[in-house]
């Protein structure tokens, strides 16, 4: 997690929250690892390679898939232009209570429902959709879902971003995208793969056609 100092540099909070919301994630993961997907929260490293090329001046409508603990929804909040519209959404409902109290902003529950959302703001597409949902252990009618949702939502010049544990989103991204491009983060529990991917590949009307193996 990050406190913003100047520019896009940011610097870790306080090692006793930090714990506390690695404590936590824990317990949602051993209590629903099929939703859930990961032991502990993204590293600061993990989060810095997400963003990496975001242009948050540019970046009107973003919308973050799979909330969990908050680690990424901050520093989306410390980092997005005044008057740019967020959508957070967490499908675990204790996980989304918090991030509702802890940082006073709307969150909905299931991904899927994104679309709708963005219809409701004056029907805008999203500029940046970021994801932590974990694809490998979801089940397959999910994963459908979402990524029909994260296509029918973003903008023709938007960018998706996405991270998981493994290369096996790979294909499906790139029947799904123009352009897809992948970065290894080794700094992170477990080392994850950022996908990042922009172009919407409408001509083929291509939609996911499940997990990789």
């Amino acid at each position: 997690m990050f406190s913003q100092r100047s520019g896009n540099r940011s610097t870790i909070t306080q090692p006793a929250e930090l714990i506390k919301e690695k404590l936590l994630f824990a317990k949602k993961f051993a209590a629903a690892p099929r939703t859930v997907g990961s032991v502990t929260p993204s590293s600061p490293q993990l989060i810095s390679s997400m963003f990496r090329n975001v242009d948050w001046q540019k970046t009107g409508v973003i919308a973050e898939l799979g909330a969990g603990t908050g680690v990424m929804t901050k520093e989306i909040l410390k980092l997005k232009a005044p008057g740019s519209l967020f959508f957070a959404f967490e499908i675990e409902k204790e996980l989304r209570e918090m991030l509702k109290r802890d940082l006073k902003i709307d969150v909905y529950d299931d991904a899927a429902k994104l679309p709708r959302a963005l219809e409701a703001a004056h029907g805008r597409k999203a500029d940046l959709i970021i994801s932590g949902l974990p694809f490998a252990v979801l089940p397959r009618d999910t994963t459908l879902a979402v990524m029909r949702a994260v296509l029918r939502s973003l903008s023709d010049n938007g960018t998706f971003i996405a991270f998981q544990y493994s290369f096996h989103m790979k294909s499906a991204f790139e029947r799904m995208f123009e352009e897809v491009s992948t970065r290894l983060v080794v700094m992170n529990i477990p080392p994850a793969v950022v996908y990042e991917c922009r172009g919407v590949n409408r001509q083929r009307g291509a939609v996911p056609c499940g997990k990789e193996q």
